[in-house]
């Protein structure tokens, strides 16, 4: 939805108002931001408050909000703080916690095709996680509402390997290759990333759909049990 300016400011102004029991004098646009697809306009206002009297107020796409020009001299700095505001106003699970963490993230993220879920994704993410790694699985991670593409997102970004289970309906599917594309992405850098397994296929399947991939070393559920594959990926993943 596109913003309307003239009716921004004359919310804006209501808003100063109303919060800040003042009268507003003046408000002008100073600046609009797009993050993540969301845009949201900085005005600047000034007020009759004697011993405070300009402010910034931003919103748009997001809730309206009040700051200080005392406290954020700029345009740039009031959105920051806005947009960080509102995303942990946004995230359910969000938590604050004073005691120093071990690790940030995920040990592993697991692609793979929901076909492949109940004879063997699942209990291999459940033995992991009975190891003691934390997984991002999505029925680990995603509850109903949540947006998929941003869930899948922040997996991949916060965890240190990829476990890629290759099978014929991974080929066939869009989520896992857009999964596998991010893991890449990541590899590109020259950090060991993606974790292969193959499920009931061998190397002649996986060249056909990735010579890069046929050549890393993978485990195979023809080979090993879903145990012993777990602790085969436990050695790589406490390094």
């Amino acid at each position: 939805m596109r913003l309307n300016l003239s009716k921004l400011i004359k919310r804006a102004k209501k808003y100063v108002e109303l919060e800040g029991d003042t009268k507003v004098l003046d408000v002008q646009f100073e600046e609009k931001f797009t993050l993540l697809g969301r845009e949201d306009i900085v005005l600047s206002v000034i007020t009759s408050e004697s011993d405070n009297p300009e402010w910034w107020v931003v919103g748009g796409s997001s809730p309206m909000n009040l700051y200080s020009k005392k406290k954020f001299p700029s345009a740039d700095e009031a959105f920051s703080f806005h947009s960080g505001l509102m995303l942990r106003l946004a995230d359910r699970d969000f938590k604050e916690s004073a005691v120093e963490p071990d690790k940030v993230g995920y040990d592993a993220f697991i692609s793979h095709a929901s076909e492949d879920k109940g004879d063997f994704v699942r209990p291999l993410a459940q033995a992991l996680d009975e190891i003691g790694f934390d997984i991002w699985y999505d029925e680990f991670e995603l509850k109903v509402g949540d947006s998929l593409r941003q869930s899948i997102d922040q997996g991949l970004v916060n965890s240190s390997y990829g476990i890629v289970i290759l099978s014929k309906a991974f080929f066939e599917k869009n989520w896992p290759q857009y999964e596998l594309n991010g893991l890449t992405a990541r590899e590109i850098e020259g950090k060991k990333v993606i974790l292969p397994i193959w499920y009931n296929i061998d190397k002649e399947d996986v060249l056909k759909y990735s010579p890069t991939l046929a050549d890393k070393v993978a485990l195979s559920n023809q080979k090993m049990t879903i145990d012993e594959i777990a602790e085969a990926l436990a050695d790589v993943l406490s390094e």
